[in-house]
């Protein structure tokens, strides 16, 4: 996949766009970006187009993925490009025909563009689907758009599947999402207790623009080099050992003995176990571990 962030001396041809924040890649997104494939199969150059940055300025303050999940979930869909486009002021004042000719016509040649029925754009997002729709005939591009996803009569959002992280239903984000709720990261040295209790742990900080779930234990499924694994994964600050407040994930993989130090692994809650408590002794803190590594592996 090619990564474009520079957009400056942009110049694509014959393109197939698919629009969007592409927060958490869920199911709805998964519409759209079949559609591109589709697209690319017919010979166009498939583009997810999305912004940079993601926060505030277009939405939430905290994201389901992080930048770098975002762009490794982009990586496995098989698309070609995916175009970060900056969010400046600039951008955000384009009128919607202008963001049409200057951007998707001069700078994309685009042929194709998917899109969800409630995306907006260009400036105070007055340009919607139907605008969207008539630009196209206009400028000669067809427009594809689809319809909100339902589950239980409840639409799929990134609104949706956020409510649901943050009160700990990781089943039901998953259902949203089409995949486990995943934290994607680098394994850091941690405090090297584990090693010496022997629960050797694997340890990835998390970016503060990522939304977690309740700091707590979780059932996990770990994924290296293809390979998936069983385990369990403490979300928090870890405050029997540990004064600070910095959050991170620290795994326990069951049946597991390579270093991991620098390698890159995808993490996956899929069940809330317990809250993160402080425990008075580091022999109490064990005694807990060992019954949440026999409760978890009942559950698997």
């Amino acid at each position: 996949m090619r990564h474009i962030t520079d957009v400056k001396d942009i110049q694509l041809h014959d393109t197939a766009v698919a629009l969007g924040k592409f927060d958490g890649f869920h199911r709805g997104h998964q519409l759209l970006i079949h559609q591109l494939m589709k697209w690319q199969e017919q010979g166009m150059t498939g583009v997810i187009f999305t912004f940079v940055p993601a926060g505030e300025r277009i939405g939430s303050a905290k994201l389901i993925d992080s930048r770098t999940e975002k762009i490794h979930k982009a990586e496995k869909t098989g698309v070609n490009i995916l175009l970060e486009y900056p969010f400046t002021k600039e951008f955000a004042n384009l009128e919607p025909e202008a963001f049409v000719t200057e951007i998707l016509i001069k700078q994309l040649d685009v042929r194709a563009v998917a899109i969800g029925k409630d995306f907006r754009f260009g400036k105070n997002r007055t340009g919607d689907a139907e605008v969207l729709i008539e630009l196209g005939k206009k400028y000669g591009f067809q427009v594809q758009v689809f319809e909100k996803l339902k589950e239980n009569q409840k639409e799929i959002s990134s609104s949706a599947i956020r409510n649901a992280i943050m009160n700990g239903q990781m089943k039901l984000a998953a259902s949203y999402m089409g995949e486990n709720y995943c934290i994607y990261g680098e394994v850091v040295h941690g405090e090297g207790l584990g090693h010496t209790i022997g629960v050797p742990t694997t340890n990835q900080l998390i970016s503060e623009e990522k939304l977690v779930p309740p700091f707590g234990v979780y059932a996990a499924k770990i994924i290296w080099k293809d390979q998936e694994y069983c385990g369990i994964a403490n979300l928090g600050c870890k405050p029997t050992v540990s004064e600070g407040d910095v959050v991170d994930l620290e795994t326990y993989i069951f049946d597991f003995q390579q270093d991991l130090y620098g390698e890159w692994i995808e993490v996956e809650l899929l069940e809330f176990i317990r809250p993160e408590q402080k425990f008075e002794t580091v022999e109490a803190l064990l005694q807990q571990i060992e019954k949440d590594i026999e409760f978890t592996k009942l559950h698997f």
